[in-house]
């Protein structure tokens, strides 16, 4: 009878967080006293900013009182830094909190209410991030994927301007997702379901289930997302391309791409990385400057792709 007695108590703290519609952090290592966490799918609740040297308290409620319940963790001593720890639900205000041990502005850490588990790290910013699909010019192909534009504000924060077009002859024609490098892994960005609207997505996370993002009808779309905080946004443009470039910052500083027979010519008014790529992905050119050439001996589809401070230029050519 006690066994059964303490695994249905176990079984109502397992239900009561996982219904749990909102959290909150506190405590000496939060700025401003409380902070409410974002609430993600499938039972997560994420942090990411500012932490100070401290104690951290998870709480079930906005303000600490008799209804309160703490997420506390199972083992004395537990570090917000960690790679993924058990808590448990108490009622005991008294219950230690997670140690923060130092003052950080890249803090993120992730509630799994389903396991019951609170992993944290220092996030580390990421240097790209590249778009790939059956829905783009580039259809699964690795090594030629569209680049994104990195916010000279914030790192975390990127963009790509450009068209999505249900794919001819391509498997998934109508999906995408994004890569945190120029091929097929280790990292990559997902929707939290497969088939999720582009212009209704507004979160997305790390690695996981292949989950794809699609387009609703085709068009020019800018694409925003922020690495660290784990947020999405499309914004649908019209469906009038009005260059095959993607993330061109500046007008002026557009890179000009010229083909007569079989030479390619990019100039720019800045100093840019140019690659050539066969359709099958393999280079067969690279080089930088403000006036780069390019001759091919062999006909068929070759991208190209640019990549300066102010713009980034991706374009299918055909070489007959």
């Amino acid at each position: 009878m006690k066994k059964i007695i303490i695994t249905l108590i176990a079984l109502l703290g397992t239900l009561n967080i996982n219904a749990q519609t909102d959290l909150w952090i506190t405590g000496t290592a939060v700025p401003g006293g409380t902070q409410k966490l974002e609430k993600f799918p499938n039972g997560q609740f994420k942090f990411a900013g500012t932490l100070n040297a401290g104690e951290l308290k998870v709480i079930t409620t906005e303000t600490i009182g008799s209804e309160t319940d703490f997420l506390a963790p199972r083992y004395a001593d537990s570090y917000i830094v960690n790679k993924g720890l058990i808590f448990v639900q108490t009622h005991n205000s008294s219950a230690a909190g997670w140690i923060v041990p130092f003052s950080e502005d890249r803090y993120k850490f992730t509630i799994d209410t389903s396991s019951h588990t609170l992993k944290g790290e220092i996030f580390v910013p990421w240097r790209e991030v590249y778009l790939a699909g059956g829905a783009c010019e580039i259809g699964w192909s690795a090594f030629v994927m569209l680049p994104f534009t990195q916010d000279e504000d914030d790192p975390n924060v990127f963009t790509w301007t450009g068209e999505l077009r249900e794919g001819k002859n391509v498997e998934e024609p109508r999906r995408i997702k994004l890569q945190g490098q120029n091929t097929w892994g280790p990292k990559s960005l997902h929707p939290y379901t497969q088939d999720e609207g582009l212009l209704t997505s507004t979160q997305m996370r790390h690695e996981g289930d292949d989950t794809k993002w699609e387009i609703a009808q085709d068009g020019i779309y800018r694409l925003t997302v922020n690495v660290f905080k784990d947020t999405f946004k499309a914004e649908y443009l019209g469906n009038q391309a009005k260059d095959e470039t993607a993330d061109i910052d500046n007008a002026h500083a557009a890179p000009t791409v010229e083909v007569i027979g079989h030479t390619i010519r990019v100039k720019s008014p800045d100093r840019i990385n140019v690659e050539l790529f066969r359709v099958d992905s393999l280079r067969v050119g690279k080089k930088s400057g403000t006036d780069v050439t390019f001759t091919v001996e062999q006909k068929g589809i070759y991208v190209l792709k640019a990549k300066g401070k102010r713009a980034n230029l991706s374009r299918k050519i055909a070489i007959d």
